[in-house]
């Protein structure tokens, strides 16, 4: 009884090392590409893009991740958040950040925009002291 049951056992295990051979060997091997790719951005342990990296590597990626219209609402949530309002406050005080947004709130087609926020009634009355200086 011993021997049979040792011999199912046998089987039962050689047959699944044969399927999962098979099954291994059977599907196309990849060969990795050659070709010259950009750097990919640096990931955490948690598989998270560094945004650091990103905007220093790939600008391109990042471009891509703030135009795609799905990440937009998350930006927004993001940047209005009470938690991340110090940092770009902070942020805004930087020369080179106060000349890369004026360069794209004087592009043309950002005039509509432009006007609706000085209409705001929170950042109208700054608007008219701005104006006055």
């Amino acid at each position: 009884m011993r021997a049979k049951k040792m011999n199912q056992t046998i089987s039962v295990v050689v047959i699944l090392a044969i399927t999962l051979m098979l099954a291994g060997c059977s599907q196309p091997q990849k060969k990795p590409d050659q070709s010259p790719t950009a750097p990919q951005p640096q990931t955490n342990m948690m598989n998270q893009v560094d945004p650091s990296s990103m905007m220093h590597n790939n600008p391109e990626a990042m471009q891509n991740a703030m135009s795609a219209p799905e990440n937009r609402q998350a930006m927004i949530n993001m940047m209005s958040s009470s938690q991340m309002r110090p940092a770009m406050v902070d942020m805004m005080k930087d020369p080179a950040m106060q000349k890369a947004m004026t360069d794209i709130m004087a592009d043309p087609t950002m005039k509509d925009t432009f006007a609706a926020m000085v209409k705001d009634p929170r950042l109208a009355p700054t608007a008219r002291e701005a104006l006055k200086q």
